[in-house]
């Protein structure tokens, strides 16, 4: 049985559970300063909206809760600029990387807002809350909320940077692991599992998740900024999902270079990739 996990690079919560901001009567957090969201369990999406990009991910079976409740759970994620690869009835893997921040619908700035709802994906998938003045609009809440820590596991290699509330931190005790991801991370980076296949081989029979792995030694390697020559066929959007950057911020530091029009790059052009 998988248990659901936050998995994501950064944890600034910028807006917590039930705010008076625009969270008032809603139990979901808005994440910032993060480049993408890792799917908490295997899934299936359920719905997919519009407004706001949102999307309803359901467990493909029962997991376990952080706080020790077995239940089909319903994940809600809201913001992303660009949801054209996400469709009803597609399957997210657990780990795997499914949604980004964004500034799609009403929003201060590029976040994921996320909220849990306990059980299957029922009905419109949310419903009518409470207006919320200082944002001139009505909360739209996922059904069958569930206080969201006590729903997900916290990965213990996420970087904490704005938190306000304690965490279940996952621990994969049933592998026996001696070492974080992390560590095993700098190894490879090391030499010291091996190259291709043969280290997927080795990292799989050690117990550990290779593309974990290999997500962060790609972190690792690109920590420090770095140069691109774009290449024929080449869009801002598109480099910076290969980069894991925000397309607008990849634009404002190379505006100089680009021009006026974000879609107007041009081969040969070196931009900067800054991390």
């Amino acid at each position: 049985m998988e248990k659901a996990i936050l998995n994501v690079d950064v944890l600034y919560i910028s807006q917590n559970m039930n705010s008076n901001f625009s969270h008032n009567g809603d139990l979901a957090i808005d994440i910032s300063k993060l480049k993408y969201l890792k799917a908490p369990f295997t899934g299936k999406i359920k719905r997919k909206y519009s407004n706001c990009n949102g999307i309803w991910l359901e467990s493909s079976k029962k997991v376990e809760y952080a706080d020790g409740t077995i239940d089909y759970m319903t994940i809600m994620t809201l913001h992303d600029n660009d949801v054209s690869d996400l469709y009803i009835n597609k399957k997210i893997k657990r780990n795997e990387i499914y949604y980004q921040p964004g500034v799609k619908g009403n929003v201060t700035g590029s976040h994921i807002h996320i909220a849990v709802g306990k059980g299957k994906f029922k009905g419109t998938g949310w419903y009518k809350g409470k207006y919320q003045p200082k944002v001139k609009a009505y909360a739209w809440l996922i059904n069958n909320q569930y206080d969201i820590t006590k729903a997900l596991f916290l990965h213990p290699d996420v970087k904490v940077s704005k938190n306000s509330y304690e965490w279940k931190i996952y621990e994969e005790k049933s592998n026996n692991l001696k070492k974080s991801n992390n560590e095993i991370a700098k190894e490879v980076i090391q030499g010291k599992w091996d190259n291709g296949n043969m280290r997927k081989k080795r990292l799989e029979e050690a117990g550990y998740n290779y593309n974990e792995i290999q997500d962060l030694v790609n972190e690792l390697l690109n920590n420090d900024n770095k140069y691109y020559i774009v290449q024929k066929g080449d869009t801002l959007w598109d480099i910076a999902m290969k980069y894991k950057v925000y397309w607008k911020d990849l634009y404002e530091e190379n505006k100089d270079i680009i021009g006026d029009n974000p879609n107007l790059i041009k081969p040969g052009q070196r931009l900067l990739i800054k991390f």
